[in-house]
């Protein structure tokens, strides 16, 4: 009898270590696409052990604002990356990044960065929330990376995430993929899962605020040997554009981010998407004008001003010819004299030897926008091609020629030489 209980003692022992060893086991599951959750279910979702251990990198900007060792600030100015009370999506406060044009390089760019070790596993999950300003973040016909993975070897990133022209793209390799307009002044959520490889097997997919925009099979990444390794994340702002002394139409980046995470080959979509407060502010650095301007509100007369000193030329009547030699012109702009203050945006038709559409929705208002400081800027008037011109000004209530649309004015002139 006692060598019968001692058998079956031993194999109770052996079935306990097994079970435990099973259960272990069953929580490095494969990474699978989860079914969608609820707003409501990720903001009542009590976080787990097994959750935060399969997060390796969490920052909101609350607290102690960027109280870590383990991401690095890649930032020229005390104003680069700074903890913002003006924006938040989750908590109080959230991660803002500025960078301008006249910012001395960091790491051999313009940059301002987060940027973290090099990974450990080529399976890795990453979501943040991102809100761009309008008044900020103005459209440029030349790029900005902001999320990107690098893997050495003094070239560029074979995966990352551009802005461009007011879009926004997944750059694979050498391909773009358009994942549609750079919608401001609005908080979305990003979730992004990678499976960084040089093979077939690679992988990338996006959610933006719970939807698949993307989901990209094939190679993405270099082939790890001497001169490439696995890749760090980086997120921030960095424009190649603005290196060494080259300027664009813009002179100014801002962006905002919030919930900041990564996570490890074993992290779920449910427990990297960023989690929205209750009330969420689409703004609360400027109030945007919704009030109706009515059909009194109009433009009266258009200015033709010289971008290198900012000071008005000339008032621009329609059928003149304007000659850039007789005024020492070179680079150009148009703004418009409004009949009314309460304006919300205008939008610019330009047609002719150049042709452009251009809402600006922040006074003074000109065909190739301005910055806040009154710095006017040219786009592709360095000087204007020679020709005749049609130009079309409509006055509208609220940002983005959205709300009540104002009286217009049209005008038709000549520049040449």
């Amino acid at each position: 009898m006692r060598t019968s209980r001692n058998f079956i003692q031993k194999n109770q022992r052996v079935l306990a270590v097994s079970l435990l060893l099973a259960s272990l086991y069953s929580c490095k599951k494969d990474v699978m696409e989860p079914a969608a959750v609820s707003t409501a279910e990720n903001m009542n979702k009590t976080v787990s052990t097994e959750s935060i251990a399969n997060l390796l990198y969490k920052e909101n900007a609350d607290g102690t604002w960027f109280n870590n060792t383990y991401g690095k600030l890649q930032a020229a100015a005390s104003y680069s990356i700074t903890a913002s009370t003006n924006q938040f999506y989750n908590g109080t406060k959230s991660v803002r990044f500025e960078l301008r044009d006249t910012d001395p390089e960091v790491q051999s760019g313009t940059r301002a960065e987060i940027t973290f070790p090099i990974a450990t596993n080529n399976n890795r999950w990453y979501a943040y929330s991102l809100f761009v300003p309008s008044a900020d973040y103005k459209i440029d016909a030349t790029d900005d990376v902001i999320t990107q993975w690098h893997q050495g070897g003094g070239t560029t990133p074979s995966l990352c995430l551009r802005t461009k022209s007011d879009r926004l793209y997944l750059r694979v390799m050498d391909t773009w993929i358009d994942m549609g307009a750079l919608d401001k002044d609005k908080w979305h959520a990003y979730v992004l899962h990678v499976k960084h490889t040089a093979g077939s097997d690679g992988l990338v997919e996006i959610w933006r605020d719970g939807q698949k925009i993307v989901n990209h099979s094939g190679p993405n990444s270099y082939p790890i040997n001497g001169t490439y390794h696995l890749p760090f994340w980086k997120l921030g702002i960095y424009k190649s554009y603005w290196n060494g002394t080259r300027t664009s139409t813009t002179n100014k980046r801002v962006l905002y981010f919030d919930d900041i995470k990564m996570g490890n080959e074993y992290a779920t979509y449910n427990e990297m998407v960023p989690v929205p407060n209750a009330t969420v502010p689409t703004t609360t650095t400027t109030t945007v004008t919704t009030a109706t301007t009515s059909a009194t509100s109009s433009i009266t007369s258009f200015k033709l001003v010289n971008s290198a000193t900012d000071a008005d030329v000339m008032t621009i009547t329609n059928g003149q010819t304007i000659s850039l030699s007789a005024l020492k012109l070179e680079n150009a702009n148009i703004r418009t004299v409004m009949s009314t203050t309460t304006v919300g945006s205008v939008k610019f038709e330009l047609s002719g030897k150049q042709s452009k559409s251009y809402t600006d929705n922040k006074a003074p208002f000109a065909l190739h926008g301005d910055d806040d400081n009154g710095n006017f800027y040219y786009g592709n008037w360095a000087p204007p091609a020679l020709g005749t011109y049609t130009l079309k000004a409509t006055p509208y209530s609220a940002d983005g020629a959205s709300g009540t649309a104002g009286t217009s004015k049209t005008i038709t002139f000549t520049i040449v030489k």
